[in-house]
């Protein structure tokens, strides 16, 4: 039997957006705005669909470095799973603050920032420059030798954590405050209010 993740992933991310929104009606939060809500929607589509293309692309060029020029052959193992995983999320912040700190990585990541809603609508406003600069960073993995399929996972994985960080409707989460990225630590980093630029 096939196993379609993405047409698991549509409608689950579809669901969570509508039960956000569900709750922020219950709670009496104004969180969404429909004309914001489509925007941020429309941009992630047209992020996703060209990742229809490009997925494939970033496999490609992973597996060529490693093959060709990967310093070490990694082969996966529980061990390697989490130095890949560590690894990841280190290049993650080092891709993300590139993204803050200098001009041209703030000219395709400035798109995310620039929804005056946050919610879960904000995840997908993420355009395929954004996606293409990631790559990028990405192309250390496999020239330290991590296979294309290892990284390919992580990628996926390690790409819908954010997802979850992208709303209001949560509060503090206790000690997971002092070693994750929490939806309030990253509202915090989308804010615009004075009192909290280059805060987080």
């Amino acid at each position: 039997m096939h196993f379609n993740i993405l047409g698991l992933a549509i409608p689950l991310f579809a669901g969570l957006m509508a039960l956000e929104y569900y709750f922020s009606i219950r709670k009496n939060k104004k969180v969404f705005h429909f004309e914001e809500s489509v925007a941020n929607l429309n941009i992630g589509i047209s992020e996703r669909l060209t990742d229809l293309f490009t997925a494939g692309l970033f496999f490609f060029i992973f597996d060529r470095i490693q093959q060709k020029y990967g310093l070490f052959t990694i082969k996966a193992n529980w061990i390697t799973w989490i130095a890949l995983f560590f690894a990841t999320d280190f290049i993650w912040y080092w891709y993300h603050r590139f993204g803050h700190e200098v001009n041209i990585g703030w000219a395709v990541h400035v798109v995310h920032h620039q929804s005056e809603d946050y919610n879960f609508t904000v995840s997908a406003r993420i355009t395929v420059f954004q996606s293409l600069f990631r790559c990028l960073f990405w192309c250390i993995l496999p020239l330290l030798g991590f296979p294309a399929g290892m990284i390919t996972f992580f990628l996926l994985i390690h790409g819908a954590y954010p997802f979850f960080t992208h709303t209001q409707l949560i509060g503090k989460l206790g000690f997971l405050e002092y070693f994750m990225v929490t939806p309030s630590h990253h509202r915090v980093h989308h804010s615009s209010n004075a009192a909290y630029l280059e805060k987080n």
